[in-house]
């Protein structure tokens, strides 16, 4: 099995962050949106998830990039943390939900047991407040433990502090994506599709098109899918045409989850350009558009990853998808 955990120790600290930005990126069900500080003036503040679209007036969630020689020591967990006390207690910005360290080579084992115990570490925050942090916040300054700053402390969930190291970062479904980018990294084969009994709502589209073919090809008209799945002789090419349309949106639900958004556009972009040509050549009707369009869609060879992993039903399913979506439709 590929280590990637040891090509994440070898980022540089501004490559960690643009990292995590990419698998915060991933993680779109939790966020409304995200945002990298780069820099000077972060505040404490590396990469930020937004949980609703007040942003930092909102949740939101800090994850903080400590790409070190060694292990995250005792020192700075309790520094870094300290910054966003400090720069809340001062109104910048509201307490996160929750903070993380990425550090990938992970935390000495005082900072784990801090972080493993809560209660302890809030009131050791406390109390160590003048030995191992305010002489460190801001450069030739000492900033007490002003009540303000205290408040903010005690207002906080010790337990919503937490650390990634490279083993646990690189084993995080979502962070596949970012793995796929910076290292090459292969997500495998996706999961087949399956066809619902019952026509759904987000086929009706490309299905509507293809009962325009039907009905111009003859002999029979179909009033809805439903009868054209149940015609012996047209039953049968509507049934794969489904079985192709789910494949490919199944295809596209996994990659878009596992791998840069750029990849999956990418591969429609192949898919489109490989078979528009046969789409917009004569036919002697509809129905004989489809079926070239189906033909030329199985053979051709997308390129990258996604090609790697595209059957011949997710080819021709991507031509029902744009199809679906108006880009190349079957009734033109």
């Amino acid at each position: 099995m590929h280590n990637y955990a040891q090509q994440i120790f070898v980022l540089t600290p501004a490559q960690l962050e643009s990292f995590v930005e990419d698998w915060i990126q991933q993680r779109s069900k939790e966020y409304h949106s995200y945002q990298r500080w780069s820099g000077t003036g972060d505040l404490g503040r590396d990469v930020t998830g937004y949980v609703t679209s007040q942003r930092m007036g909102g949740l939101w969630d800090n994850f903080q990039c400590k790409q070190l020689g060694s292990k995250l020591s005792e020192r700075s967990l309790f520094v870094e943390l300290g910054k966003i006390f400090m720069h809340a207690a001062a109104g910048a910005y509201s307490l996160p939900r929750a903070y993380v360290f990425v550090a990938p080579k992970g935390v000495v084992r005082p900072a784990l047991a801090f972080i493993s115990d809560p209660a302890k570490f809030k009131q050791a925050f406390i109390d160590r407040w003048d030995k191992l942090i305010a002489s460190y916040l801001v450069q030739g300054q000492v900033v007490k433990l002003s009540p303000a700053i205290e408040a903010q402390i005690k207002e906080f969930d010790f337990a919503k502090i937490d650390y990634l190291d490279a083993s646990k970062l690189a084993k995080d479904p979502a962070c596949m994506a970012a793995l796929v980018k910076w290292f090459g990294a292969d997500p495998g084969k996706g999961p087949s599709g399956v066809v619902p009994a019952v026509i759904e709502a987000s086929e009706s589209a490309y299905l509507g098109q293809l009962l325009t073919a039907y009905n111009e090809r003859g002999p029979s008209n179909y009033p809805d899918p439903q009868a054209a799945l149940v015609c012996p002789q047209i039953g049968p090419h509507l049934s794969r045409q489904r079985t192709r349309f789910f494949d490919a949106t199944a295809f596209d639900r996994f990659y878009r989850d596992s791998t840069p958004p750029e990849l999956m556009e990418q591969f429609r972009h192949e898919i489109y350009h490989g078979v528009v040509d046969v789409h917009q050549g004569d036919h002697p009707n509809k129905f004989m558009r489809v079926n070239q369009v189906m033909q030329q869609a199985a053979v051709l060879h997308a390129t990258g990853v996604l090609g790697k992993h595209a059957g011949p039903q997710v080819k021709q399913g991507t031509c029902h998808m744009l199809a679906n979506e108006g880009v190349m439709p079957w009734d033109a």
